[in-house]
């Protein structure tokens, strides 16, 4: 069985980063003995605005200067920050600005402007370690220190926001919605232009990078008390500049819209790829070259007018949701059908929940898993609230109309 995951194999631009980033270890110089340096303590506390902050390794204090592994700089200041073992060199990038300092130097440079370092890099059980002030310092942050508490207390702006992990090669600003990539992972990052939005609590960022090197970007902005409010910012970026973007708001339920899909091109024995981004009630599809070949009018197409969640597309259909109402929908494109699935495999009790009830919000609990290109099938798992048996998968045949029941 050949099984398209709603998750599809696209290369985060991040993906071998992770392997490189961060504090890596490597051969001491011969002059250098390890961890000759500094006397390692792991009485020091660092916090990052209020917050304590957990190091992967102790930070230490030599000469008055705190100490922070490289590994665990990046994170806390919202850079990126790695090192070149082959010219001995530590980086670290942030939206317009470029720290570089060489291992053994007390010169440092800033935006290519040489800077005076109060403490050169230092090098425990063969592990670099940066001085905390001096880049904390470099990205707009407060630095103070605590002798008493041995505490080093950090204040900084949150007016920058930061993916993390595959994503950390990502910067937004809140205030003026620049959006800053990194790519590949080790450049300055570039400005690839503003998002049109105007943003309110909680942002999270996600970003995947097709074959064809166009970059799917999702913002998303969770506010609203307690958090029922979800706007989500679609970007396509083609070539470091945004092609397009799109705005979409759902309240209370929020699941992840598709982005990508590729079919197979018969006539040309070759795949062909395709980017989506939706408002809510319009899906926008872009071939290769970041022009969008379709346009589709979700509200028409599924016959409710709502906003929709995009959970899955392909060359002849969609599998929307409507956020009010909530039944999952499958609409096939050839002759604009649809089909809400919830009356088509859920009986008894779990059919009336799914027309009844409304805790946490109302329609089905069906989700939508994919495509099983052997044989055609959509995929949608179901786990009852009236039973503890496994988890139901269910079938759905686009060409025969046919639902049934899948086992791995």
């Amino acid at each position: 069985m050949v099984f398209k995951s709603k998750i599809h194999a696209m290369v985060s631009i991040a993906a071998l980063a992770v392997t490189i980033a961060g504090s890596l270890p490597f051969s001491s110089p011969a002059s250098a003995k390890s961890g000759s340096l500094a006397q390692v303590s792991s009485g020091i506390k660092v916090t990052m605005n209020g917050d304590e902050f957990q190091p992967n390794s102790a930070p230490y204090i030599k000469k008055g200067t705190v100490y922070l592994p490289l590994r665990d700089i990046g994170e806390l200041l919202g850079s990126v920050v790695f090192w070149n073992s082959s010219s001995k060199t530590v980086t670290m990038t942030y939206p317009e600005l470029t720290v570089k300092l060489n291992y053994g130097s007390e010169k440092a440079t800033v935006n290519g402007k040489a800077k005076t370092l109060t403490a050169p890099l230092g090098l425990v059980n063969g592990r670099i370690y940066v001085p905390l002030r001096f880049l904390s310092e470099a990205t707009g942050a407060d630095v103070k220190w605590n002798a008493k508490t041995q505490t080093v207390s950090i204040s900084q702006s949150n007016e920058i926001v930061k993916g993390i992990g595959v994503n950390s090669n990502i910067w937004l600003k809140r205030g003026t919605g620049e959006l800053y990539i990194a790519h590949p992972y080790e450049q300055a990052p570039v400005k690839v232009g503003k998002v049109d939005a105007d943003f309110k609590e909680l942002i999270s960022l996600n970003m995947f990078m097709t074959s064809n090197g166009n970059m799917l970007l999702t913002i998303m902005d969770n506010h609203g008390e307690p958090h029922i409010n979800y706007d989500v910012y679609g970007v396509l970026v083609r070539n470091n500049a945004i092609v397009s973007q799109k705005k979409a708001s759902y309240f209370q339920r929020y699941e992840e819209n598709e982005i990508y899909y590729q079919y197979l091109d018969e006539a040309k024995n070759e795949y062909v790829e395709r980017t989506l981004l939706t408002d809510g009630r319009t899906l926008s599809v872009f071939d290769s070259e970041g022009k969008e070949v379709e346009k589709y009018d979700l509200p028409t197409l599924a016959g409710k007018d709502e906003n929709y969640a995009v959970l899955g597309a392909g060359k002849d259909y969609l599998v929307v949701r409507p956020n009010r109402s909530g039944f999952v929908t499958v609409i096939d494109l050839k002759n604009n059908t649809k089909v809400e699935m919830y009356d088509k495999v859920l009986t008894g009790d779990d059919l009336d929940y799914a027309r009844n009830n409304d805790v946490p919000y109302h329609g089905d609990i069906l989700g939508y898993l994919g495509e099983d290109t052997s044989t055609g099938n959509l995929l949608f798992s179901y786990d009852s609230p009236f039973d503890n048996k496994p988890i139901k998968v269910f079938t759905y045949n686009l060409k025969t109309g046919k639902t049934g029941t899948h086992s791995e």
